[in-house]
């Protein structure tokens, strides 16, 4: 049983208020769809997992469908620390740089940034995309279009700085183009049992990641040798995922 699972079980013993009971749901709903997609999961599983009658989940969500899209808009919600970091950040090749490294680490050390959804994200994606796409279209509206614009804008800095040749390729390519890689990285990385057997460790993995995507990009060597500073890199992306995982721990969604 997973520790999500068995959390809302014993909520689900308490007396709870509509709004926690119907969140309590919602969680319990989250791991299930993860794993078996919408068509392989039952309303009686559901109620199951949640520790209240079919009668009681109807009472708060009419249908199977409505609740799934209850746990899709609920796993597509943006976290606010994390958001805010990123606003604050100013365009530049430092900052496009960084925030490669910041995406390559999370991918490649697994790390949760969503209070547990993180595990079940990429497990929605597949099934969303082995089905109608709703799922990934949500996360790319509300989530990867922000980060889209600043990586976008930071691309123009690096350009007008010389630190980019033009290649011809449309910015905003770029940025899906290397999502995608983050993408393919992290469903490799999804079974507990390694799928690659990558000859190098995590932090050369990371760091070689990076190079890979700066290069398709068109960086030159001269400025990945000066931006690619991997401790002060490392350094800045660990503040990053602890001030998210601080603004998680006081109440920020």
């Amino acid at each position: 049983m997973t520790s999500r699972i068995k959390k809302v079980k014993e909520q689900s013993k308490k007396k709870l208020t509509a709004a926690d009971r119907r969140h309590a749901i919602i969680e319990a709903a989250v791991p299930l769809f993860a794993q078996e997609g919408f068509k392989g999961v039952t309303t009686k599983e559901l109620a199951a997992t949640a520790g209240v009658s079919e009668a009681l989940l109807y009472r708060h969500f009419p249908s199977k469908e409505a609740l799934y899209e209850e746990v899709q808009d609920h796993c597509c919600q943006t976290n606010s620390e994390l958001k805010e970091l990123f606003a604050a950040l100013t365009p530049s090749t430092e900052t496009l740089v960084s925030l490669l490294f910041f995406q390559a680490k999370v991918v490649v050390e697994k790390i949760n940034l969503d209070s547990g959804r993180e595990e079940m994200f990429p497990r929605l994606m597949v099934q969303s995309l082995l089905h109608d796409g709703v799922f990934s279209r949500l996360f790319v509206e509300r989530a990867a279009m922000r980060y889209a614009a600043m990586m976008e804008a930071s691309l123009v800095a690096a350009r007008s700085s010389g630190d980019i040749v033009i290649t011809g390729m449309p910015d905003d390519l770029s940025f899906w183009f290397c999502h995608h890689m983050f993408v393919s990285m992290r469903l490799h990385r999804l079974p507990s049992t390694q799928v690659v057997p990558y000859s190098v460790s995590n932090d050369e993995l990371i760091e070689q990641f990076l190079r890979f995507m700066l290069r398709a990009i068109g960086m030159t060597d001269s400025a990945i040798l000066r931006y690619c500073e991997f401790k002060d890199l490392n350094h800045k992306a660990s503040h990053w995922v602890a001030s998210t995982n601080q603004g998680m721990s006081n109440g920020k969604q």
